[in-house]
Parts: structure tokens; sequence; C-alpha cells
């Protein structure tokens, strides 16, 4: 639909090298609050940036605007640009096509109405608790068109509901996110986040220290994104500001644990290209235990003679190249297992407002929310007091008892999303408590 658009400006630049990007975004929002829906909206959003480099000079323009009188003026502008920056010594020129094969995943077709009607399903499944939250639709489309022939286009459609209940001094939380609408099941999202907040009411108060964890999905999720920054980009590795300097092909984590990029994965949202054009690809990045590879965008596998994973974000950048669909593989272990194996420990739903601390150490910080329980004796007993954290994640991912059997995405960005079972660690560190 959009192809046709960026090829002519590809034809019409003067530029040495040419590069069109299109983000497009239709989304359709509902947000309750109070067990109401107090909000239903749309939104059309496009942005095109137009690249250019003359002699390694390089212009860049963005509209979000596609009347052929403003695309011609970004244009110009562009080439004007171009003519007048100091020359980029890193620029390493575009991608050319690659083999990709992909089919088109369809458009979500929805209307407020049904969505409404979705979130009421939630909302009577919580029994009479305060519900609050979101429940949002998206068929982003994303164009590339560059002089050197890459020309591609394509619709990534998925729905997520991220939900809240509250039951007075305790809370319950939920969260999907599928490609398909009909795929979640509303009714039992709303079960499990106001069983959290029935059983969260009350609780107790632990002191700070090291405990064995067992996080749900949702918070192991928070661990292995926020690895996943940290020092899997080529750039990251190249600039010395990586975590993996010296550890490449070491063991760094438990051997019960392999990570991947894992776009190909029936589960993933994702892209089968990403921003410059380039086929995304399954990058084993922990096996075993072992760090194996990095990933890589245009210019950082040219440094080393190599090619792109498929991880370029929109060029130029300074963040490099990042894993888009990090995947921690599943192991064998139930939830119900992992609780009754344990002797003491505390039960996380999810994590907020994690931070980093050092990068370099993978040390992180943060609070649980949304349903902490203290575990004896095989069996869930008090909910206790959120707790903040303090964590080397490298560590933490080195003390896995057991690992859970089944695949959740626990959570999602503009780029992919995180994949991720639950985990039961041995040793996990606790600072303090929240009031």
């Amino acid at each position: 639909m959009y192809r046709e658009i960026l090829e002519d400006i590809i034809k019409r630049s003067k530029g040495t090298d040419t590069e069109c990007l299109l983000i497009s975004n239709n989304r359709i929002l509902t947000r309750f609050s109070n067990s109401t829906i107090h909000q239903n909206t749309g939104l059309e959003d496009i942005s095109l940036s137009i690249r250019v480099a003359i002699d390694n000079k390089i212009g860049k323009v963005t509209i979000n605007q596609l009347e052929r009188e403003v695309i011609n003026g970004a244009l110009e502008r562009a080439l004007e640009i171009a003519t007048v920056t100091p020359p980029d010594p890193d620029y390493c020129g575009l991608p050319k096509p690659s083999q990709i094969s992909y089919r088109e995943v369809p458009a979500i077709n929805v209307t407020p109405k049904e969505l409404a009607e979705k979130v009421t399903e939630f909302i009577k499944a919580a029994k009479g608790l305060k519900s609050s939250g979101a429940l949002e639709v998206n068929n982003i489309t994303l164009v590339i068109v560059n002089s050197m022939g890459i020309s591609l286009e394509s619709t990534l459609p998925y729905a997520s509901i991220e939900v809240v209940v509250q039951n007075e001094d305790s809370s319950g939380y939920a969260y999907m996110m599928e490609k398909d609408i009909r795929n979640i099941d509303f009714e039992l999202l709303g079960e499990i986040a106001s069983t959290k907040a029935r059983q969260g009411y009350n609780p107790i108060e632990i002191s700070p220290g090291e405990y064995t964890v067992i996080l749900e999905p949702q918070a192991t999720g928070t661990i292995i994104s926020f690895l996943g920054m940290m020092g899997f980009g080529a750039k990251q590795y190249q600039e010395g500001r990586s975590f993996l300097i010296g550890k490449l092909g070491e063991k760094i984590i438990s051997e019960k644990l392999s990570i991947w990029d894992y776009p190909s994965h029936p589960k993933s949202i994702s892209f089968p290209f990403d921003f410059e054009g380039c086929p995304r690809k399954d990058v084993v990045l922990i096996e075993n235990g072992i760090a194996k590879n990095l990933v890589y965008d245009t210019k950082t596998a040219k440094k080393e003679n190599k090619y792109s994973t498929g991880n370029g974000l929109p060029q130029p950048n300074s963040s490099g190249p990042l894993p888009f669909n990090i995947t921690l593989l599943p192991g064998e272990a139930t939830l119900e297992e992992m609780i009754s194996s344990t002797e003491k420990g505390i039960l996380v739903t999810r994590f907020h407002y994690t931070n980093i601390v050092d990068p370099m150490q993978t040390i992180i910080t943060g609070m649980t929310r949304d349903g902490t329980f203290l575990i004896e004796e095989g069996k869930i007993t008090q909910p206790i007091k959120n707790m903040r954290f303090t964590q080397n994640i490298l560590d933490a991912l080195n003390s896995v008892d057991m690992v859970g059997n089944e695949l959740y995405v626990a959570g999602e960005s503009f780029i992919g999303s995180t994949l991720v079972p639950a985990l039961k660690l041995n040793r996990f560190h606790f600072t303090g408590v929240t009031r």
C-alpha cells in the first residue's frame, strides 16, 4: 500500500544513498477504571523518515503526512542537510536486499463496541472487585525502501490487555498479549487477577534478606528483558559497555537456562525484517548457561566482517542493535511443582519501577507489586507487603532451581516481545519493605 510512495521518493532523490522508512499504526484503545469504561479511542498515526547520504554526509527528515507537497519538501530538506553536514566517518552504506520469506498475518479488525464487550467479560469475572486497566489493538505497518533495491512492507497485528483488580489493601494483576484477540481468555484473566487480590488481603511484613523466590512470568520477563538491554548488542560490546566483555564462550548463568533472540517462535510478536530491511534471524545468545552470540545491525556487522542478524533500529541511533524478541527457553516444571518444592520462599507476581543500578554488573533495583506471597512447607500461606529488591541478575540466574514448562508473552514494546516461563531461584536479595 505504501511501497509505491516510497519507491517514487527513491527515484527522485539525488542522494548517493537514499532510505525511506515508514511506520504506521492503526490503534484502538479502551480504558476502564473502578470497573467502568471511561475511554474508547482510536488513533491512526504515521511517520515517514527520509535519509540521504552524499559523500558520507547524512541528511534526515521525518514527517507525519503523505501529501505529495509535504513529501517533496522533506526530500529537498534532507538533501540540503546532507550538503552542509560534516561527513560521518562511520557511515558504511545501506544494506542490499536479502531473501526474506514470510506470510502476512491478517490485521485485527475490531470495533470499540466489541472491545467494550471484552472488557465487560473481564469485569464480570472479577466478581465485584474494582477493576482498572486497558485493552488495546494495534495494527502496525513497517515499510522500508532503499536505493540498493530493498522494498519491503509488512503489517504486525496484536492485542494486549493489562489489568489490576483492587481489594481494599491488596491488588491482583493480569496481562496477556496475542496476535489474535480471540486467543485472549478475558474471563480467565478476571479470575486470576481477582483471586490474587482476595488472597492478598491484610498482608504481613517480613524482614528484608536473601530468599528463595518463585517468579511468575511477568516477573521473569522483567529480569530477562533488562539483561537483554544491558549487553547483547554488538555496539555495546564493541564500545566496551557490555557485561559480556571477556565472557563470550564462558558459562555466566545456570546450565538450566538458554536464552535466544527468537523472532520465529510462534508466540513471538515480530516483524520479518528490521528497520534497515534486513531479515530477522534467530540468535542463540546463551546456550545451557554459556554466552554464545551478540546481535548485529549493518554498521556493527561490517566492523567485524559479519552479516546483520536483523536487529537494526531506525538509523542513525546511539543504542545500536538490540534483541527484539528475547526468549528464555522453557523447562519441565509447573508452577504448582515449584511451590510444593519450596520449604520457605516468596512468590512474586510482577515487579515495577525497576531501574538499572550498574549495567556492567547487571545490577537492577525495583519493587514487587500486585500479588506477593509467603510460601511455607510447599504451600502459599500468607500475603506479604511489597518489598524492594536490589539484585545482580547473573547471580540470580546462577541460582536457578526450576524452570517453568510454559512460555508467556510477559512484556511488549514497539519492536517486539519478551517470551518467558516462570522461574524458581534459590537466591534473591530483598533490601527493604515498601510502606
